[in-house]
């Protein structure tokens, strides 16, 4: 565990232009997850990417798409989104792109919504071959709306090559990131944490989660992401993780 290496999200510059944020994380690390959303919508601009000498991941956008609607129409332009989103993440270079599993705003109509997502991870698979990117789902938090929020879900994943990013930071609130490290080796991790109740994705050391234990079992090859919602965190968890990798805590 002495030599992994730790990574930054946009998130905590999403308030700034995608140039900045990258300028800014760029003296922090040698890999940037790029949030494609609001300022940092790669469907808009990619050209900062070559400005800088990093390594990139993306994580699809989220406010806006919908793998899980039942509606086909915005589910089928949900997923032509991420096409496009894996089309530009293959022309910058990234191996990864993390896709959030969609949600189904009305109980009633659950079923409804499981159905359209696994219908939208059939395709996935195929734009995941299409364009050599690797397609990573994403487990979700306590919104009772969300899918795959347990390992329960892992099989529907496995089954169809596709990857799977553990966001510790979900996987708590929810109360089974134990569950989660036993299920299953991950080729992507999103580090935060928070106290057990609220997805505030702080500073890693400062909320509830056992990150010595957590680091310990992960698999040695999985990226490792920092995504926190502020800056300034991001750099105290740097710190406080690069301190446990080295054995120092």
């Amino acid at each position: 565990m002495n030599t992994r290496p730790l990574f930054i999200s946009t998130f905590c510059c999403i308030d700034h232009p995608l140039d900045t944020a990258l300028e800014t994380l760029a003296s922090r690390t040698s890999h940037v997850e790029i949030l494609s959303d609001g300022l940092h919508d790669l469907l808009v601009d990619s050209s900062p990417c070559s400005n800088y000498p990093l390594t990139y991941s993306v994580h699809a956008p989220c406010s806006e798409v919908n793998i899980a609607a039942v509606s086909e129409c915005i589910r089928s332009t949900s997923i032509l989104v991420l096409g496009d989103v894996l089309a530009i993440s293959a022309r910058i270079g990234a191996e990864h792109v993390v896709v959030h599993p969609g949600f189904s705003p009305y109980e009633q109509v659950r079923d409804r919504s499981y159905a359209s997502l696994i219908r939208s991870l059939d395709t996935l698979v195929l734009l995941q071959e299409e364009h050599g990117v690797r397609v990573c789902i994403e487990n979700m938090g306590s919104w009772e709306c969300c899918h795959f929020r347990t390992p329960a879900f892992l099989p529907e994943l496995t089954a169809r090559g596709l990857g799977v990013t553990l966001d510790c930071g979900h996987a708590r609130l929810n109360g089974n990131l134990e569950e989660f490290l036993a299920a299953g080796e991950f080729c992507h991790v999103h580090l935060h944490d928070n106290g057990g109740t609220i997805d505030d994705h702080l500073a890693c050391g400062t909320g509830a989660i056992n990150f010595s234990d957590t680091l310990q079992r992960l698999h040695p090859q999985a990226t490792l992401v920092v995504e926190t919602r502020e800056l300034a965190a991001a750099d105290q968890s740097i710190s406080y993780l690069s301190s446990l990798i080295k054995g120092e805590k």
